[in-house]
């Protein structure tokens, strides 16, 4: 805990807050937690232009907590170790530790593209190591835990990039068109409420589930 606790208020000195002007993007986040940040670095990396908005004052979110691992089949760490794992056994594994009610589709996905999620996390210098039903958790090396150092890597990412990222600000509004089409949104910042246009909406405001 004195470890989350620690990486939490170094990650809080880094945190911005956008001023009370419209702004217009290709891509607006909502969240700046493991699922937020990886978002906004993709998005970068394609080419679009993107905005992170996190109404703590520190980015990481749940991520942050996190003191497991990240689970991923047929990563050559976890074939390193004769780990005699596959898609279909990690597939069964997370189907049941949901009871059967997960959605299997998105589970399908989740399990077909884990070694992937791994690589692309190396590809951002997190350190891992392998660790359901076969060893498959990838841990940092050195023991420490898994969140703070997934968030550090995908902050510092976010900050290379030059990605803007505004922490004490509260996304109010999903806004929509006529049509019902997402357009931006309607956010809450330290100076005051302003509107973030953009061509789409990435909701990684997922702590509370």
């Amino acid at each position: 805990m004195k470890k989350i606790l620690v990486a939490a208020a170094v990650m809080a000195c880094f945190g911005t807050a956008g001023a009370a002007e419209d702004i217009t993007v290709d891509v607006a986040v909502i969240g700046a937690g493991g699922a937020g940040l990886s978002a906004a670095v993709q998005a970068h990396e394609l080419g679009a232009n993107v905005v992170v908005v996190e109404k703590m004052a520190m980015v990481g979110g749940n991520t942050v907590r996190a003191a497991g691992g990240l689970n991923a089949v047929g990563t050559a760490l976890q074939q390193a170790k004769g780990t005699k794992d596959s898609v279909e056994i990690m597939f069964y594994d997370t189907m049941k530790g949901g009871h059967w009610l997960n959605d299997p589709a998105l589970v399908r996905t989740l399990v077909t593209k884990s070694a992937s999620s791994v690589y692309w996390l190396l590809a951002h210098d997190v350190g891992l190591m392998a660790g359901a039903s076969q060893p498959r958790t990838h841990r940092p090396t050195g023991g420490a835990l898994v969140g703070p150092e997934v968030v550090r890597t995908l902050y510092t990412a976010a900050k290379n990039l030059k990605i803007d990222v505004r922490t004490n600000t509260h996304a109010e509004q999903i806004l929509t068109d006529k049509s019902g089409r997402v357009v931006g949104l309607k956010v809450k910042g330290k100076d005051g409420t302003y509107t973030i246009h953009s061509k789409a909406v990435v909701d990684a405001a997922g702590g509370f589930g």
